[in-house]
């Protein structure tokens, strides 16, 4: 047995690189202390402890702090320079889902990364499809704009909701989508030099 275990350990941890999901999972099916969120305290000092209030809790702190682009101040773009159209290429999206691992989250949609890697063959036509069509009419499927939120504990005291941050579990597909539009925008800003030198981060 304590061979057995000391094997099944061995081979969990030369695999953490293909399939971290397994190997967390037995790490804390081992740990003892589970992470639990437990009451919130706000600056009155009332606390929560029911799901659904600690629920709100979260998404009131998180929606506050959530910022957004201002959209009437975009520069203008030189005409010669425009990116007027992305041509999405079956070829691309099946590399793109290739790069996926199989132990990344689906998002609301619960479509798993490994559905769509072993099934790439047969969706990516109708997923080029889609996306086309959502580039063309500026109308982005709903399943595409939901998402599995999760508070995450950063660091201080445990029972403030400011001490956590959001992380957002989105399609998979959509995730795809973002990829392909993204390269073709880098493709495009590499091929008319419109990235200066000087540019870092963004």
């Amino acid at each position: 047995m304590r061979r057995a275990k000391r094997n099944f350990e061995k081979k969990l941890s030369e695999n953490i690189d293909t399939d971290r999901k397994s190997f967390y999972a037995y790490v804390r099916s081992q740990s003892r202390a589970k992470e639990v969120i437990g009451s919130l305290t706000d600056d009155s000092g009332i606390s929560t402890v029911l799901p659904e209030e600690l629920a709100e809790k979260f998404n009131t702190y998180f929606s506050s702090v959530f910022t957004t682009g201002n959209m009437f101040s975009i520069p203008s773009a030189d005409e010669a320079n425009k990116l007027l159209e992305i041509q999405i290429e079956l070829g691309t999206l099946k590399k793109v889902l290739d790069k996926f691992r199989c132990d990344k989250a689906g998002g609301t949609d619960e479509l798993s990364s490994r559905l769509l890697v072993e099934l790439k063959e047969v969706i990516s036509y109708p997923v080029v499809t889609i996306i086309s069509e959502s580039l063309r009419t500026g109308i982005v499927p709903d399943d595409w704009k939901t998402a599995n939120v999760t508070p995450i504990f950063k660091k201080g005291n445990c029972q403030r909701v400011d001490n956590y941050r959001p992380v957002s579990l989105t399609s998979l597909i959509a995730k795809a989508c973002e990829t392909v539009i993204r390269d073709a925008i880098l493709d495009h800003l590499d091929r008319h030099q419109l990235i200066m030198d000087s540019q870092h981060g963004f």
